[in-house]
């Protein structure tokens, strides 16, 4: 649950800066601001996540959601080059 839990915050992390950015731009953080706090997020979760893994199947299962998320958070940044709606 922590693992998600901080994959949660790091995806709000990005949400709230996209918010920000269309609704007030002058209270937006950049997005090296917003990458350091998400990937802060993303790490310990999931490190987190890869502490808790079992050799069982449903432990795999549970904890491959979390973990996933994580990996994403982390691997979105390099996908912002990408994301046309994301540009001024």
């Amino acid at each position: 649950m922590l693992s998600m839990t901080l994959a949660s915050l790091g995806w709000g992390c990005w949400w709230l800066a996209v918010a920000l950015a269309k609704f007030a731009p002058d209270l937006a953080p950049g997005i090296v601001v917003t990458q350091v706090m998400a990937d802060l997020f993303a790490i310990a979760g999931l490190l987190c996540g890869l502490f808790t893994l079992r050799a069982k199947l449903a432990w795999i299962l549970i904890t491959g959601v979390p973990i996933c998320a994580n990996l994403a958070l982390i691997v979105f940044p390099f996908m912002l080059p990408k994301l046309e709606w994301l540009s001024p």
